[in-house]
């Protein structure tokens, strides 16, 4: 049996590969924050409703209502406001896992024979 390679050489290629494509994850954010955004529209249309109600009415529980209302709502505002910011910030960290987990180096060892001359 004639041999048309002899000796061998062994070489290395390294690289870094990418798993996954990359994924902006906009929507993540969008997702979590949609029911966030259904309560603050709830609440804007709650609040109309009962400043319409009690428009032009005056009255010791009518001023603690107004009061109440004012107090209330700027609170539940700004929990959900900081809410929906945690979100963002939630889907922004977990992207930079995912970047870090889909990058992998990859060394690749194999063994170059070389043709034998005159064959």
């Amino acid at each position: 049996m004639t041999t048309l390679f002899s000796e061998s050489e062994t070489e290395i290629v390294s690289n870094t590969y990418m798993f996954l494509p990359q994924d902006e994850m906009k929507r993540k954010a969008d997702s979590l924050n949609k029911p966030i955004n259904d309560i603050l529209g709830l609440t804007k249309e709650f609040e109309s409703s009962l400043k319409e109600e009690i428009k032009g009415q005056k009255g010791l529980i009518v001023k603690k209502i107004k009061e109440e209302l004012e107090s209330k709502s700027e609170k539940r505002k700004a929990a959900l406001q900081m809410i929906k910011e945690e979100h963002t910030a939630k889907v922004d960290r977990y992207k930079m896992m995912i970047e870090d987990l889909r990058k992998q180096d990859v060394t690749l060892t194999y063994k170059k024979k070389k043709p034998v001359q005159g064959v």
